[in-house]
């Protein structure tokens, strides 16, 4: 008998101490400093979004730039080409 009520005073201390953490630790809604820390961590999120936007479309610009470029090339080697086999006759 005494080891059932060692054993059910365990458990209610467990029980209290578990419930005293829970309404501790929990909050009807977040403070001041808690929303303006939120609200900037949204704004930096979006203006690193951004930033992300903005540097692919300046890499697709500079790949569509690097395309052109290697095509000039080849054109200019095609067209080189042509003339040493022009000049060979």
């Amino acid at each position: 008998m005494q080891k059932k009520n060692g054993t059910a005073i365990v458990l209610v201390l467990a029980f209290l101490v578990c419930s005293s953490f829970a309404l501790m630790s929990c909050s009807s809604s977040p403070d001041e400093a808690q929303m303006k820390q939120l609200n900037d961590l949204k704004s930096e999120v979006t203006s690193l979004q951004n930033d992300a936007a903005a540097k692919e479309q300046q890499l697709g610009n500079l790949q569509k730039e690097v395309a052109d470029k290697n095509a000039k090339l080849k054109k200019c080697a095609d067209d080189q080409a042509i003339v040493k086999q022009r000049l060979a006759k």
